[in-house]
């Protein structure tokens, strides 16, 4: 309990920060407002106390794609390297955090759009690829409680091709330290269904040894439609989240080799 409100002080002092320091800088909106944005990710998350690794090279420009588990994968996304966002539109009235992504550029979606919101959603998008800045989104279309990976909606996968970017997968993973009796990554890390934003990070920053695994993979370059290219994402990602958890499972076995032979 008092770790919860000792870290709940913390990060709302850093976004209340990272709002005034946004507000006297008043960097330009796109990629000089992505650029300090990834300044106080990189503290927000260091608040958060989570360990995170990151492999493979970096992307700088097109459009990059991932699986989603919860609120957190956007800090530690935007702590990788300055990203424009791709959100729901929800996050916009978010208090602090909407203001926030807005200086990055977001582009922000409504779920289940009509067909008459494409418009402004592929020119948003286009002027997100022009920023020079990797566009990342999660064709998920929503949080998981990290048990597999959804099936890829194609809706902004026509960005990718109607700009003409190159598409770099990426996946991301949790794992937490045995000390944490009784939470779990599905229900205290992962964000997902009708869990209440407030409880649940309350609950996150509580715990101990959490840590993450962000893994940037080649280009795809299988794109013929959206269809081809959608699944041919998904299946990367898909790979990517697998082997990930076998590393995890990998290294627990070393380190408790070490722990015996000590």
């Amino acid at each position: 309990m008092l770790r919860s409100l000792v870290r709940s002080v913390r990060v709302v002092l850093l976004l209340l920060a990272a709002v005034v320091d946004c507000w006297v800088r008043r960097p330009r909106v796109g990629a000089e407002g992505a650029a300090r944005i990834h300044v106080w990710c990189r503290r927000i998350v260091e608040a958060f106390d989570v360990e995170c690794v990151v492999e493979g090279e970096l992307p700088v420009n097109g459009a990059v794609v991932s699986n989603h588990l919860s609120y957190l994968d956007i800090l530690l996304y935007g702590a990788a390297r300055p990203f424009v966002m791709v959100a729901k539109s929800e996050v916009r009235g978010w208090p602090l955090l909407g203001w926030l992504t807005a200086q990055c550029g977001t582009v922000y979606v409504t779920r289940g759009g009509e067909p008459s919101t494409y418009p402004d959603v592929n020119a948003a998008m286009a002027e997100a690829y022009r920023s020079g800045l990797p566009v990342l989104f999660f064709p998920e279309g929503t949080t998981t409680d990290g048990a597999g990976v959804l099936p890829f909606r194609r809706g902004l996968f026509h960005s990718v091709l109607n700009n003409h970017v190159p598409l770099r997968m990426a996946a991301l993973r949790y794992w937490l330290d045995e000390e944490n009796e009784g939470a779990t990554i599905g229900e205290d890390v992962c964000w997902w269904g009708d869990a209440l934003l407030g409880p649940h990070l309350f609950r996150l920053l509580g715990l101990r040894g959490l840590r993450a695994r962000i893994c940037f993979g080649d280009e795809v370059v299988e794109r013929a439609d959206r269809f081809v290219l959608s699944e041919g994402a998904r299946a990367v990602v898909e790979e990517m989240y697998e082997g990930l958890g076998a590393g995890v499972a990998v290294q627990r076995a070393r380190e408790a080799e070490l722990v015996e032979a000590l």
